[in-house]
């Protein structure tokens, strides 16, 4: 199953969460979760990061816990804020609409 988790923080915090990103980088996942992507965007209000994770089928629970316990490590920067949202592919979406 594939999560997104969202990111989001003023400029003046990016030097801070970069510090923090490259610490938790640098840990490995459990072997049940595979980070697929790393991408930023800046503008707005500051800058969002987008992280993609596949989280093994049967270690979902177990999985989610994990990327909350790493996303620990940023509570303590100004403005920075986070969601994990579950994603679908087009083949679990489709027949949602009866297609």
């Amino acid at each position: 199953m594939f999560f997104m988790v969202t990111q989001t923080y003023p400029t003046k915090s990016t030097v801070q969460v970069a510090k923090v990103a490259v610490g938790m980088l640098a840990k490995a996942l459990p072997p049940y979760v595979k980070r697929l992507g790393v991408y930023i965007a800046a503008g707005g209000d500051g800058m969002k990061t987008y992280v993609l994770y596949e989280i093994e089928k049967g270690q979902v629970e177990e999985g989610i816990k994990e990327l909350n316990k790493r996303f620990v490590a940023y509570f303590n920067i100004e403005g920075w804020k986070y969601t994990i949202e579950p994603l679908m592919s087009a083949e679990e979406a489709l027949p949602l609409i009866g297609l």
